[in-house]
Formats: C-alpha cells, structure tokens, sequence
C-alpha cells in the first residue's frame, strides 16, 4: 500500500480470501494456486503494511472463518484455524488482540465442506460440524489514538440499545446475496465496526475491498475511505455500488488510481519477524493442479464460474465430490 502514509488511517476492517477456495483471476492474488504456508506468510505482509498505515490506538478489524481443509492437500480431512496464525502474527509486530465477536451466519460461499449432511450420519462418531460462523478479530496498535473534536463526538454518538448490540460477543445477520463478486459480505458488518470503533470525518481503509461494501458503508457513515483491490474487473462493480454518476448527492469524490508492487515479495517474507512454517505436510493423493475446487471469477462477465465441490463427508479420510471422484 505504498500510497498510503504513516499512520494516517483511524481504522481497518477486511475480510481476507479464504485458502484455494476462489481463483479471482489475477497472477498476483493471495490464496489460489499456492502452499498454505505461502498464503498465511503473503497474509502477514498485509498485516504489516496494515500495522504501518493505522494511527496508534486504533483498531484493525479482520474478518475470517474457520476453513476445511481437503484430503488431496493434507492427507487426511480436517478443519484449519486461519485466525491462530493471523493472532499471532499482529501480536508479534505491536497489535494488542482484543477479542472475537462470532458472526453467526447462513454461508453463502462454497466451502469444501459443501454437503448439506456432513460425515457419517446417520451414524455417530465421524459428523462433522457445519461452519455456518465466522469471526471478526479485533487488535488494538500500542499507543495514543488521535482525540477527536467535540463535533465528530456528537457526531458519532450510539444509542444504548446499538451499544449492547454491537459490543455483545455474538452477531446474528445474514450473509450478502452473491452477485457478481464471489465474497462479498453484508453491509451491516462494516457499518457496526465503523461506529464502533472511528469517528465521523475518519479515515477507514480495507486492503481486500471486492465488490466495494466498506466504501459504502464509511460514505452512508460520513467516514472518508481507501480500498485496495488486486483484480481491475472489479471496478464496475464498485463504481455501481457507491453510485459514482451520483456522485453529486453525497459531495463525495471518488479517485481511482493503481499502485504497483515494485518489491520482491519473497524477499520482503524473509524479513517478517514472524514466517509461519506450517507443521503439515503435503501428502498428495491426488495431484491437485488437476483439480480445481471452490470457484473462479470471470475476467470478462465477472461472474462465477463454479469447480468440483464436496458432495459428501464419508469419513475424515475420505470425501465424494461432484465429478464422481
């Protein structure tokens, strides 16, 4: 994010794509095409940039699921905890971790887990749980975050019923209907982190912008934005959800501008303070280049394009997807 400055940011909120799960199209994209090791490693380049542009004091909002793991990749069936190795990656570079709300959620993406009865019923010991939850992470940058002035505090005040909604540690809303963009979540999820946790005026930035939800609920909020987005096709879809011909109503101006990675990002790994090792290893029963799960995103309609997908859990070892396999 080279052009965003130090600490000039009040507040992040993102939802990071999942491991081998959507292929967005673009080389440069994390989570498609790579080992889990060099996702988590490439995410932790995020988190270190995201480190460096927010205010101290301020927060970092990370939205993030427990994922199925398949058989062909680990050997065995099982499910990975994204969210330990993000923890420990912020707390390592001066994020204090301030807790998880649990979004309790109906899921709207194709997990690899995607049949609608999972292991072995209707026999015991080898169901599997449905991951119908994700959680939003929340961290803290060490230090004093900026004092807001009188105006943006009345501004930005919360009734008492919001407050108790919003600070309890469960959520209960619906996921976003997919249209177009394979991931997008729904607008109340940024809307409640943002009064939460900026102040009218303040600047929210989201490094994994998508479809353009966090813009949108920062400009209905009256919060500046930043958003980063790695696939350009993307772009109409983002200008029709924050309504850029109309640009006029709000007072809002819109820049879009492309800023080019120049850094060798094995190089800039090697120099995190943390690199991840992942303690599993490969055992390919199947060569997975030959088999393309979850989803890909069309480069021209930038509609969904679906691959082979669980259809049933038989036991940890053993699933049957929708090819027959």
């Amino acid at each position: 994010m080279n052009l965003v400055t130090d600490e000039s940011v009040h507040l992040i909120i993102t939802s990071p794509p999942y491991w081998q799960l959507k292929d967005y199209g673009t080389n440069d994209q994390i989570g498609y095409h790579e080992t889990y090791e060099s996702y988590i490693n490439n995410l932790s380049l995020v988190w270190r940039e995201c480190h460096r542009v927010l205010y101290p004091g301020c927060r970092l909002c990370i939205n993030i699921g427990d994922q199925f793991a398949r058989s062909v990749y680990y050997g065995r069936y099982k499910v990975i905890p994204i969210r330990t190795e993000i923890i420990k990656f912020c707390e390592t570079i001066g994020f204090d971790y301030m807790g998880a709300i649990i979004w309790q959620k109906v899921t709207t993406t194709n997990t690899t887990g995607g049949a609608t009865i999972m292991g072995s019923f209707p026999y015991p010991r080898n169901g599997i749980l449905k991951l119908d939850y994700e959680f939003i992470l929340l961290f803290k940058k060490q230090g004093n975050a900026p004092k807001p002035t009188r105006e943006q505090k009345e501004l930005s005040v919360i009734s008492k019923e919001d407050w108790n909604t919003y600070f309890s540690g469960h959520w209960y809303f619906a996921g976003a209907k997919q249209e177009g963009h394979i991931a997008m979540f729904p607008e109340e999820l940024p809307a409640r982190l943002i009064k939460m946790f900026s102040f009218a005026g303040d600047t929210v930035l989201d490094p994994f912008l998508g479809s353009g939800t966090t813009s949108m609920a920062a400009r209905n909020l009256g919060r500046d934005s930043i958003g980063y987005e790695i696939n350009e096709n993307f772009t109409p879809t983002i200008r029709k959800k924050l309504q850029i011909e109309q640009a006029d109503l709000f007072g809002t101006e819109y820049i879009f501008l492309k800023d080019n990675i120049k850094a060798d990002l094995n190089e800039e790994i090697a120099r995190l303070p943390y690199i991840f090792k992942d303690p599993h290893k490969l055992d390919k029963k199947i060569d997975p280049k030959k088999l393309q799960f979850g989803s890909r995103i069309d480069e021209n309609s930038g509609q969904r394009e679906e691959y082979y997908s669980v259809k049933e859990v038989i036991s940890p070892e053993l699933i049957r997807l929708s090819n027959g396999l």
